[in-house]
Protein backbone atom coordinates (compact mmCIF):
# COMPACT_ATOMS: atom_id res chain seq x y z
CA UNK A 1 0.00 0.00 0.00
CA UNK A 2 1.19 3.18 -1.12
CA UNK A 3 2.30 5.35 2.02
CA UNK A 4 -0.34 8.14 1.69
CA UNK A 5 -2.46 5.43 1.28
CA UNK A 6 -1.73 4.01 4.07
CA UNK A 7 -1.35 7.49 6.46
CA UNK A 8 -4.86 7.93 5.14
CA UNK A 9 -6.50 4.49 5.65
CA UNK A 10 -4.61 4.35 9.46
CA UNK A 11 -6.41 7.45 10.70
CA UNK A 12 -9.76 7.09 9.19
CA UNK A 13 -9.52 3.70 11.48
CA UNK A 14 -8.14 5.69 14.03
CA UNK A 15 -10.85 8.73 14.02
CA UNK A 16 -13.87 6.29 13.44
CA UNK A 17 -12.75 4.41 17.02
CA UNK A 18 -11.67 7.56 18.98
CA UNK A 19 -12.32 10.65 19.69
CA UNK A 20 -10.38 13.26 16.97
CA UNK A 21 -9.17 15.15 20.06
CA UNK A 22 -7.55 11.75 21.55
CA UNK A 23 -6.04 10.69 17.96
CA UNK A 24 -2.33 12.11 17.97
CA UNK A 25 -0.41 12.55 15.14
CA UNK A 26 2.08 10.55 16.28
CA UNK A 27 -0.13 7.66 17.21
CA UNK A 28 -0.83 8.24 13.71
CA UNK A 29 2.26 7.83 12.24
CA UNK A 30 3.24 4.75 14.69
CA UNK A 31 0.31 2.76 13.84
CA UNK A 32 1.12 3.53 10.15
CA UNK A 33 4.61 2.37 10.34
CA UNK A 34 6.55 5.84 9.37
CA UNK A 35 8.09 8.28 11.04
CA UNK A 36 6.38 11.96 12.38
CA UNK A 37 8.23 13.23 9.48
CA UNK A 38 7.33 10.85 6.82
CA UNK A 39 3.64 12.16 7.67
CA UNK A 40 4.07 15.87 7.06
CA UNK A 41 5.86 15.17 3.81
CA UNK A 42 1.88 13.97 3.18
CA UNK A 43 -0.34 16.22 5.45
CA UNK A 44 0.63 19.52 6.61
CA UNK A 45 -1.55 19.00 9.68
CA UNK A 46 -4.45 16.61 11.49
CA UNK A 47 -6.85 19.05 10.02
CA UNK A 48 -5.82 18.45 6.75
CA UNK A 49 -5.83 14.92 7.40
CA UNK A 50 -9.28 14.64 9.15
CA UNK A 51 -10.54 15.90 5.98
CA UNK A 52 -8.79 14.02 3.21
CA UNK A 53 -10.09 11.11 5.85
CA UNK A 54 -13.74 12.32 5.23
CA UNK A 55 -12.88 12.59 1.76
CA UNK A 56 -11.16 8.98 1.44
CA UNK A 57 -14.22 7.46 3.23
CA UNK A 58 -16.94 8.82 0.96
CA UNK A 59 -14.92 7.86 -1.64
CA UNK A 60 -14.31 4.14 -0.34
CA UNK A 61 -18.19 4.33 0.20
CA UNK A 62 -19.56 5.08 -3.04
CA UNK A 63 -17.13 2.59 -4.86
CA UNK A 64 -17.96 -0.51 -2.49
CA UNK A 65 -21.83 0.60 -3.05
CA UNK A 66 -21.29 1.19 -7.04
CA UNK A 67 -19.55 -2.23 -6.91
CA UNK A 68 -22.16 -4.30 -5.08
CA UNK A 69 -24.79 -2.75 -7.51
CA UNK A 70 -23.44 -3.35 -10.83
CA UNK A 71 -23.07 -7.37 -9.38
CA UNK A 72 -26.76 -7.43 -8.37
CA UNK A 73 -28.56 -10.59 -10.49
CA UNK A 74 -31.29 -9.63 -13.41
CA UNK A 75 -34.86 -8.91 -11.53
CA UNK A 76 -33.51 -7.97 -8.07
CA UNK A 77 -34.56 -4.81 -7.20
CA UNK A 78 -31.63 -2.05 -5.89
CA UNK A 79 -33.60 0.24 -3.75
CA UNK A 80 -33.82 -2.35 -1.98
CA UNK A 81 -30.72 -4.01 -2.29
CA UNK A 82 -28.85 -0.69 -0.99
CA UNK A 83 -30.60 -2.17 2.13
CA UNK A 84 -28.52 -5.41 2.08
CA UNK A 85 -25.49 -3.57 1.37
CA UNK A 86 -26.10 -1.33 4.49
CA UNK A 87 -26.65 -4.46 6.76
CA UNK A 88 -23.25 -5.73 5.45
CA UNK A 89 -21.83 -2.01 6.18
CA UNK A 90 -23.49 -1.91 9.46
CA UNK A 91 -21.53 -5.39 11.38
CA UNK A 92 -21.26 -4.36 14.81
CA UNK A 93 -17.38 -5.74 14.59
CA UNK A 94 -16.38 -3.02 12.70
CA UNK A 95 -19.47 0.10 12.42
CA UNK A 96 -18.46 2.50 14.86
CA UNK A 97 -21.18 5.15 13.76
CA UNK A 98 -21.70 6.97 10.85
CA UNK A 99 -18.10 8.83 10.26
CA UNK A 100 -19.73 12.25 8.95
CA UNK A 101 -22.41 12.64 11.46
CA UNK A 102 -19.36 11.93 14.06
CA UNK A 103 -16.79 14.49 12.43
CA UNK A 104 -19.87 17.10 12.47
CA UNK A 105 -20.25 16.76 15.89
CA UNK A 106 -16.76 17.17 16.91
CA UNK A 107 -15.13 19.24 13.97
CA UNK A 108 -17.46 21.82 12.49
CA UNK A 109 -16.86 24.55 14.61
CA UNK A 110 -13.31 24.36 14.03
CA UNK A 111 -13.28 22.60 10.18
CA UNK A 112 -16.16 24.34 9.06
CA UNK A 113 -15.31 22.17 5.68
CA UNK A 114 -16.25 18.82 7.87
CA UNK A 115 -19.67 20.16 7.19
CA UNK A 116 -19.53 20.36 3.60
CA UNK A 117 -18.27 16.86 3.32
CA UNK A 118 -20.74 15.44 5.42
CA UNK A 119 -23.39 17.03 3.62
CA UNK A 120 -22.36 15.42 0.49
CA UNK A 121 -22.02 12.45 1.86
CA UNK A 122 -26.00 12.34 2.65
CA UNK A 123 -26.79 14.39 -0.73
CA UNK A 124 -25.07 11.45 -2.63
CA UNK A 125 -27.27 8.90 -0.91
CA UNK A 126 -30.23 10.68 -1.62
CA UNK A 127 -29.59 11.29 -4.90
CA UNK A 128 -28.38 7.60 -5.58
CA UNK A 129 -31.80 6.48 -4.20
CA UNK A 130 -33.34 9.15 -6.60
CA UNK A 131 -32.01 7.90 -9.31
CA UNK A 132 -32.10 4.13 -8.58
CA UNK A 133 -35.98 5.43 -8.53
CA UNK A 134 -36.39 6.98 -11.85
CA UNK A 135 -33.79 4.39 -13.30
CA UNK A 136 -36.75 1.48 -12.26
CA UNK A 137 -39.52 4.17 -13.57
CA UNK A 138 -41.38 4.55 -10.47
CA UNK A 139 -42.84 7.65 -10.06
CA UNK A 140 -42.59 10.17 -7.54
CA UNK A 141 -38.69 9.02 -7.87
CA UNK A 142 -37.79 12.60 -6.17
CA UNK A 143 -40.17 12.14 -2.91
CA UNK A 144 -39.19 8.09 -2.82
CA UNK A 145 -35.30 8.87 -2.99
CA UNK A 146 -35.91 11.36 -0.15
CA UNK A 147 -37.88 8.24 1.92
CA UNK A 148 -35.23 5.86 1.30
CA UNK A 149 -32.82 7.90 2.18
CA UNK A 150 -33.98 8.75 5.41
CA UNK A 151 -34.54 4.72 6.07
CA UNK A 152 -31.00 4.30 5.07
CA UNK A 153 -29.68 6.97 7.59
CA UNK A 154 -32.21 6.28 10.37
CA UNK A 155 -31.10 2.79 10.17
CA UNK A 156 -27.23 3.78 10.73
CA UNK A 157 -28.29 5.91 13.59
CA UNK A 158 -30.03 3.13 15.34
CA UNK A 159 -27.38 0.15 14.24
CA UNK A 160 -24.82 2.11 16.66
CA UNK A 161 -27.12 2.66 19.51
CA UNK A 162 -28.46 -1.24 19.32
CA UNK A 163 -24.61 -2.75 18.55
CA UNK A 164 -26.53 -4.82 15.51
CA UNK A 165 -26.91 -4.14 12.04
CA UNK A 166 -30.96 -5.59 12.53
CA UNK A 167 -31.59 -2.02 11.52
CA UNK A 168 -30.89 -2.45 8.18
CA UNK A 169 -33.50 -5.68 8.07
CA UNK A 170 -35.90 -3.27 9.57
CA UNK A 171 -35.66 -0.47 6.68
CA UNK A 172 -35.61 -3.23 4.27
CA UNK A 173 -38.77 -4.35 5.26
CA UNK A 174 -40.56 -0.81 5.47
CA UNK A 175 -38.87 0.41 2.02
CA UNK A 176 -40.75 -2.68 0.38
CA UNK A 177 -43.59 -1.22 1.75
CA UNK A 178 -43.31 2.18 0.70
CA UNK A 179 -42.13 0.60 -3.03
CA UNK A 180 -45.18 -1.67 -3.15
CA UNK A 181 -47.57 1.90 -2.01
Amino acid sequence: MATGTRILSTAAELFSGHAYADVSVDQIAQDAGITKMTFYQYFRSKDELALECLRFRLKRREEELDEFLAKLAPGVDPLLAVFDWLQHWLDPRHFKGCTFVKAVNELSEVLPAVEEIAVEAKQRIRKRFVALARSSGRGRSGELGQELALLFEGAQSLALVEGSARPARVAKRIAAILLES
